[in-house]
């Protein structure tokens, strides 16, 4: 008679049999959108990883995809920018497109990208993942604000759920807009009210994941001061392209000292208390740049010296030539995750002066590659402003620090991070 077998030895012999190590594959990962999902995807599969990458509208090494994309109007060209997975191989990705290019038509014809729309395109992406798949894989990684059904399916079928959340909590994003809409009422559209209904979807995500990754140590300590266990948060920094984002040759020695901002021209990001503390630098020789989409109230930009140029939305190739020009790039925002400019600065070799608030202090070490300064304070900006500006020896050694710990700001950096959660969790 043969004696029974333990479940552990007979996972072992399925392993043994497969050749495989059960524990490092079978990663389902869902992302409705871009941000930075697809360089997750291709570090897992660069790593054995992988099971699937569900997400809505891609360009794969597929030939026919690639010529239907070549063909799209210039401004849908530009929303597939971010949307190219190269090497990554076309049978493991799992395309959702109609809710997405409905989303993507109604934020180019409908009137903008409202909060409405998004949860519509986030529940249809949820609710399209086959249950074979979640079943096929050994973990399941969502991403904030489009992951509230996904985790009760996980949970419904017996498998293990990560969040990987991109933004602080929802609750104290929202204390922090209400009081950027009371302090900079020009500024309110700007500054939209999540509904209650769809915060409350965000904290049932935190309380379905097994485990919570996020960005920095200021996102960590929004989701411990609304509740969610410390235990189950593991933090991985957010990596770069070092390819297109690298230093100049050599630093400029003339001209005007440039200040380049990007990002949304909003309260959020600061914008407010940055045109403030530039009023208040009076140096001549020096400029700044603010770079992204949105237009400054009127009133914002009544009195401004010459020396700010609002450049507009520019693309990722042009924003990396525009820090390779730069001299120090300058963030003051309110509330972020880890806002993904400032590792462009940095792998750029620019000296970083930016707030917690926007995950800053895992990246920039106050005093060597950037300053710290603390969001809303227009004084303690525009003195660590001036600073860089009038110490020539100083900006030299914060750009020579920020080029030193280029390495450290890569994707596969990132990937070997989640691929050491993954063990640990697995």
């Amino acid at each position: 008679m043969t004696e029974p077998v333990s479940s552990q030895e007979a996972v072992k012999k399925i392993a043994m049999f497969n050749d495989i190590d059960i524990g490092r594959r079978q990663v389902l990962l869902a992302h409705p959108g871009t941000q930075y999902s697809y360089h997750l995807a291709r570090e897992l599969e660069r790593r054995g990883r992988l099971f699937a990458f569900h997400t809505g509208v891609a360009i794969t090494s597929d030939f026919a995809l690639r010529k239907l994309a070549a063909v799209l109007p210039a401004w849908a060209r530009g929303q597939l920018a971010n949307r190219w997975l190269g090497d990554l191989p076309a049978a493991k990705v799992r395309l959702h497109p109609w809710s997405e290019i409905r989303h993507l038509i109604h934020g180019r014809f409908g009137g903008g990208r409202s909060e409405a729309a998004l949860h519509r395109r986030n529940e249809q992406f949820q609710l399209s993942i086959p249950d074979r798949d979640i079943k096929a894989s050994n973990v399941v990684v969502g991403y904030d604000t489009s992951s509230w059904l996904l985790a009760r399916r996980v949970k419904q079928l017996n498998g293990a759920f990560i969040l990987d959340q991109s933004i602080g909590h929802p609750v104290e994003k929202e204390r922090i807009f209400r009081f950027l809409r009371d302090r900079f009422p020009e500024w309110n559209a700007t500054a939209p009210r999540k509904s209650d209904a769809h915060i409350d979807e965000e904290i049932e995500e935190y309380k379905l994941a097994d485990l919570v990754v996020v960005p920095s140590a200021f996102v960590r300590r929004t989701l411990t001061a609304q509740g969610v266990s410390e235990a189950k948060i593991r933090v991985i920094p957010f990596g770069t392209d070092l390819g297109c984002f690298h230093p100049a040759e050599a630093a400029r020695r003339t001209g005007p000292i440039v200040f380049l901002f990007v990002g949304s021209i909003s309260a959020r990001k600061g914008v407010p208390i940055l045109l403030e503390a530039w009023r208040q630098m009076r140096i001549d020789a020096a400029e700044l740049w603010l770079v992204g989409p949105g237009v400054a109230p009127e009133a914002a930009t009544v009195d401004l010296p010459a020396s700010v140029r609002f450049l507009g939305r520019r693309s990722r190739s042009e924003i990396a030539e525009l820090m390779r020009r730069a001299d120090i790039f300058v963030f003051p925002s309110f509330f972020e995750g880890l806002a993904q400019v400032q590792i462009e600065a940095l792998a750029s070799g620019l000296p970083v002066i930016s707030t917690i608030e926007a995950g800053a202090e895992d990246i920039v070490r106050d005093g060597a590659n950037g300053f710290l300064v603390p969001a809303g304070d227009a004084t303690i900006l525009r003195d660590r402003m001036l600073q860089a500006a009038t110490d020539r020896n100083l900006l030299d050694a914060m750009r020579s620090a920020a080029r030193a710990e280029r390495d450290r700001l890569s994707w596969t950096a990132y990937g070997e991070r989640w691929a050491e959660v993954l063990d640990e969790f697995v």
